[in-house]
């Protein structure tokens, strides 16, 4: 995998703080916890600002990322808050 992703929880009530890096950058969104029976976080990509180029890459190891971490997930198109 080229990035590498880090979650910090609840920085502020139901939002959690994803950090992103590769080799040369780092990339940080918001992210949050939807009112979901199961936990259920839910991603906006073009939030992290990750070149165009690389966005479809991203999206595909930051699914892969949120299986491996045991917690449903929703990608949505778009900025977030």
């Amino acid at each position: 995998m080229k990035y590498k992703f880090s979650l910090t929880r609840n920085v502020y009530m139901y939002n959690h703080l994803l950090i992103c890096t590769d080799e040369h950058n780092r990339y940080e969104a918001i992210c949050e916890s939807a009112p979901t029976k199961e936990e259920t976080i839910i991603f906006w990509p073009d939030d992290f600002g990750v070149p165009s180029e690389d966005l479809e890459n991203f999206i595909i190891e930051l699914q892969e990322w949120a299986i491996s971490q045991g917690f449903h997930y929703s990608i949505q198109s778009g900025k977030g808050r």
